[in-house]
């Protein structure tokens, strides 16, 4: 186990409205703010949602697309730094609305998702810098 202490610089609550891309938004928020490194947690709804799993045998992704709009019933994710750019690592619990879907969950890393009505999040910005580098897993893991 890797373990690094973070104080907490600032709280946040973030209100995406209906169209973001999740996203960039959350990379442009960091960016604006000089932000390099935090977490963050958020409910509401996503369309046009890319959603993924590691395959750590084929060290790849593979992802699924739900074009539908969804609940979220849980989205948490982290804020670090990769070549010098802040980079978002998120995964989400969504929930269907469509005929047939009500209720029903799919989760997992979130590649791709655009806010359906609005997507309400709580950001903690950290005031040490986190990086993330490439482990020989294939994934880029964060440096602590």
């Amino acid at each position: 186990m890797f373990a690094k202490e973070v104080t907490m610089r600032g709280e946040y609550l973030l209100r995406l409205e209906r169209g973001e891309d999740v996203l960039p938004t959350i990379v442009d928020f960091c960016k604006r703010k000089g932000i390099s490194s935090g977490s963050f947690r958020g409910i509401g709804a996503v369309e046009n949602s890319k959603i993924g799993y590691y395959d750590l045998s084929k060290k790849s992704y593979g992802q699924k697309d739900y074009p539908d709009a969804m609940e979220v019933a849980s989205m948490i994710g982290n804020i670090a730094q990769v070549d010098g750019e802040p980079f978002v690592h998120c995964h989400a619990v969504l929930s269907g609305i469509a005929s047939g879907t009500e209720n029903q969950p799919i989760g997992g890393h979130v590649f791709e998702a655009k806010v359906a009505v609005t997507l309400e999040i709580h950001f903690i910005a950290f005031n040490e810098q986190i990086r993330r580098e490439l482990d020989d897993i294939g994934l880029k893991l964060l440096s602590l």
